[in-house]
Parts: structure tokens; C-alpha cells; sequence
């Protein structure tokens, strides 16, 4: 009887100890997901910096043409940095719940970034009906990965309200995608463009979205571990 309650004890013990590993491993994957967010803001930053100056000066200003780069490069070097530097702090934690967790955000950020140039670059030129469907349905490759990350995301840390955010996000994007209205974007100093309001929505997923997945996860984590279930 005595071996049984200290076998009960070593578990329990072990336990804890699982759980409270845990609990700081979710607190890296939540300063992954902020970091992902800053990054976004600071895109978002250089390009409305483009449109400013493409407006005040014109389109064939050098510095319109490097900051439109200079966007897309930051995202991207952005999003490899952040990625090797959380997976590598998360691969000597040795927790495969958070190091899985990494791996999909990795492949889903890098490898849609990838996708959606190729797709780009394969897609003809013209201003057909058909080419300006293709073109609008490149959004689609940025956004639907994301949200399949996030309900995955949610599953994984046992967190029912990013899974319910998730699919509010999802109905409310897909009814703007299909209603094809567009809002003024990019009109600091001028005029601006036009562009879908689901991909501001976008943007702001990527940018607020991120931060606050980002703190939940980290309060989530620093008060109750693994165990926070809302």
C-alpha cells in the first residue's frame, strides 16, 4: 500500500512538472505570435510610407518602388528570423505541443509567402475578367492557411475561444471576399486606391489579430498553465 501512494506521488509530481514546463513553453509560442504581429505593423508602416510618398511625389519616385519592396521583404525576412529564433529556444524545451505548434505557424507564414509569389508570377497578363479573379483570389493563399493555423492553434492549447474568434473571423471574411466591396487604402497625402475590404481585414488579422492571440496566450499561461480551458 505504502509503494502504491508513492508511486501516486511520484506521478503526481510529474505531473506538475509537465504542466508547469508547459505552461512556460506556451508563454514563448505567445511572444512568437506578438512578434508576428509587430512585424506586421511595421509593413504596414513602410507601405502606407509608399503610398504617402507615391502620392505627394508620384509613381515614379525611386523611393515609392523600394519601400513597395521593401514591404513584402520585411514580412518575409521577418517572419524566417522570428521563426528559427523561437524554434530553436522551443527544440531544447523538448515539448512537442509547442515545437508542432511552430512548425505549422513556419510553414504556414514562410511557405504561403512563397506560394503566393509563385502564384504571382505564373499568372498571365492582361485585364480580363478572368485575370482580375485570379488576381483577387491571391489573397486566398495569404489568408487560408492562417485560419486553418488558427483553429489548429486552438486545438492544441485547448483554447475553445480561439477556435469560436476563428470562425467568426472566417464567416465575416469569406462575406466580404464575396461582396467584392472595396474601401479608399493608401490615401495619407492624397488620394489613394481602392482595395477589397477583405483584405484589410486581412491586415488587420495579421497585425491586432497576432498581438492579441499572442497576450491571451501569455496571461493564459502565466496564471493557469495548460489548464486554462475558456
Amino acid at each position: 500500500m505504502d509503494k502504491t501512494i508513492e508511486n501516486a506521488l511520484d506521478d503526481i509530481s510529474l505531473i506538475k512538472t509537465v504542466i508547469l514546463k508547459t505552461q512556460k513553453d506556451f508563454a514563448k509560442v505567445a511572444s512568437f505570435f506578438i512578434w508576428i504581429g509587430i512585424i506586421n505593423g511595421i509593413a504596414w508602416i513602410i507601405e502606407q510610407l509608399a503610398y504617402y510618398i507615391r502620392n505627394t511625389v508620384g509613381y515614379g519616385n525611386v523611393y515609392v518602388q523600394l519601400l513597395g519592396q521593401g514591404y513584402h521583404w520585411v514580412r518575409l525576412i521577418g517572419y524566417i528570423v522570428v521563426f528559427a529564433i523561437f524554434y530553436r529556444k522551443l527544440k531544447s524545451s523538448q515539448n512537442d505541443i509547442s515545437e508542432g505548434m511552430i512548425k505549422i505557424w513556419g510553414i504556414v507564414l514562410i511557405g504561403s509567402y512563397f506560394l503566393s509569389f509563385l502564384y504571382l508570377r505564373l499568372l498571365p497578363n492582361g485585364n480580363s475578367d478572368k485575370i482580375n479573379i485570379l488576381w483577387r483570389s491571391e489573397e486566398l493563399i495569404d489568408v487560408l492557411p492562417v485560419v486553418v493555423a488558427l483553429f489548429m492553434t486552438g486545438i492544441l492549447t485547448k483554447k475553445r475561444i480561439i477556435t469560436i474568434c476563428t470562425a467568426i473571423y472566417s464567416i465575416v471574411y469569406f462575406v466580404l471576399f464575396l461582396s467584392m466591396k472595396e474601401m479608399p487604402y493608401g490615401n495619407l497625402g492624397g488620394k489613394g486606391t481602392l482595395i477589397p475590404i477583405s483584405s484589410v481585414s486581412v491586415r488587420c488579422l495579421m497585425i491586432f489579430g497576432m498581438i492579441i492571440l499572442g497576450l491571451y496566450l501569455k496571461i493564459g499561461a502565466k496564471n493557469n498553465g495548460d489548464t486554462f480551458n475558456t
